[in-house]
């Protein structure tokens, strides 16, 4: 995330992208409308990028570049409170970054808590990353998945629906800093185990998640949690192809994301 040191300029370069997504809508909002969201749901989704490229360069201290490919998010959680005030929490190890690893059923499951100020507020935040080890074994559940595609799921009426293309995965690497395979070459998420096809890329979840934080403002308790239920799936564009992309429906309530039959992002 070379570059983001300015947490304005971190707001514009990640707004930038999803004011770009946003004014794909299905609901038609207007010319000042998509930038005024976009620019919501970057700065709500900040705090949650700046910890995970902290995370990024710790994994990359103890195991190497490559320590962070084939890397899915599972989980986000993000609390503040005033920079200096009582409730202000302590760093939970050397630099404020504690990371926990185990190895679960063919996983590594991976526990990060960052705890850093950030615009005026001192964050706490967790993320949740798992990595595929072994081949699944027979009637494994792929992803996390907690459902079958197309089964006991519909999407909810009245949601609204927006495009997400491969150049827009592509702006979001390059705006937070994580160029994280799976999301920029096409085969490395089904390479990392992950139910996509061979010519697909996996959005990043904190775009997800910025996109629901756009949309449905953050908890006034300043406690955001994101559920990443499964990947989003975008096509990867082909030279001299129609431009295609995924869609993405948004509950404009709850602000739960899903694709197609499929759940992907579920607030908390």
């Amino acid at each position: 995330m070379n570059g983001l040191s300015s947490c304005d300029d971190a707001v514009e370069r990640l707004a930038a992208v999803l004011s770009g997504v946003l004014s794909t809508g299905s609901s038609g909002l207007s010319d000042r409308e998509a930038p005024r969201q976009a620019r919501r749901g970057a700065t709500a989704i900040l705090p949650a990028v700046q910890a995970m490229h902290r995370i990024q360069d710790r994994l990359r201290d103890c195991r190497g570049e490559t320590a962070w490919e084939g890397l899915v998010h599972r989980r986000c959680r993000m609390s503040s409170s005033p920079t200096g005030g009582a409730a202000a929490p302590r760093p939970a190890a050397a630099e404020g970054v504690s990371i926990r690893q185990v190895e679960r059923a063919g996983w590594e499951l991976i526990h990060a808590t960052v705890e850093a100020p950030v615009e005026g507020q001192y964050w706490r935040v967790t993320h949740e990353l798992a990595r595929r080890t072994s081949p699944p074994g027979p009637g494994a559940v792929e992803n996390g998945k907690l459902m079958a595609l197309g089964t006991g799921f519909d999407t909810p009426s009245g949601c609204v629906f927006y495009r997400l293309t491969d150049f827009d995965v592509g702006s979001w690497a390059q705006a937070s800093g994580d160029r994280n395979p799976i999301h920029l070459l096409p085969g490395r998420a089904a390479e990392a185990g992950l139910s996509v096809g061979p010519g697909q890329v996996v959005a990043h979840g904190l775009l997800l998640g910025a996109i629901s934080l756009a949309l449905v403002q953050p908890s006034p308790s300043r406690q955001n949690g994101l559920v990443f239920i499964s990947s989003a799936d975008v096509p990867a564009s082909e030279c001299g192809a129609e431009e295609s992309w995924a869609t993405l429906a948004v509950d404009p309530v709850s602000g739960d994301i899903a694709q197609g039959r499929r759940p992907v992002l579920r607030r908390q």
